[in-house]
């Protein structure tokens, strides 16, 4: 069922609704959108969050780009988001109890930029999807942590340049589910991840994966 959505000085509460088809939709600074428990159906448009946007218990899907702009918020409370694009945090994301999936949509490569601290992330992908995600950058997962590629087509996850490292730091506490992946300089800085696994596809300069950490080389 879909709903309206009110507009009252300038804050949206929303129960459940598709945005419009348009190439975006943006929350303007000043403005906010609370879920509170119903769903945002993007219809494969991005979001750009230059105000605040809080999931509450609800959930953000059929989502290509994310972009929180300088300034703005997300707070993923017990909700989740689904995105097929590239994600972009240069505010605050607030990752609560929440989670993020990033599936393939299509799309053969997505980017991810910025530091973000997530709950629960999931990089699934069943065609070979790669992640490049900005050099310097780390991304830190205090929960469920999932990368999943397929027997015959590996998830890559590589830095945006070559030979400049990007970091994913796994805390302690958090869990792993972790098969079939490429990575090429992107270094495990918490936990050391995939450690009975190969690297599938991957260049290397994977420290703190594959075994590597222990070792003491790249894998």
């Amino acid at each position: 069922m879909i709903k309206r959505v009110a507009i009252l000085l300038g804050v949206i509460a929303a129960s459940s609704f598709c945005a419009p088809v348009f190439a975006q939709t943006t929350i303007p600074s000043g403005a906010s959108i609370q879920l509170n428990g119903g769903s945002f159906n993007l219809a494969g448009t991005s979001l750009l969050d230059a105000g605040m946007f809080g999931l509450g218990s609800g959930a953000l899907i059929n989502t290509a780009n994310v972009s929180i702009a300088n300034g703005a918020s997300v707070a993923a409370g017990t909700g989740s988001m689904t995105l097929f694009g590239d994600w972009s945090n240069l505010g605050a994301f607030i990752a609560g109890s929440g989670a993020v999936n990033f599936i393939d949509g299509g799309i053969a490569a997505s980017n991810i930029s910025g530091n973000s601290t997530f709950d629960n992330a999931s990089f699934a992908s069943s065609t070979g999807k790669t992640y490049s995600f900005v050099a310097g950058s780390t991304q830190t997962v205090s929960g469920a942590l999932t990368i999943l590629g397929t027997s015959t087509l590996g998830i890559q996850f590589k830095s945006a340049t070559p030979g400049q490292a990007a970091n994913l730091n796994l805390l302690p506490g958090g869990t792993q589910n972790i098969d079939f992946v490429g990575v090429s300089s992107v270094h495990a800085t918490g936990q050391p991840l995939a450690p009975t696994k190969t690297n599938f596809g991957g260049s290397g300069d994977a420290l703190g994966w594959f075994g590597s950490l222990l070792a003491g080389v790249a894998a």
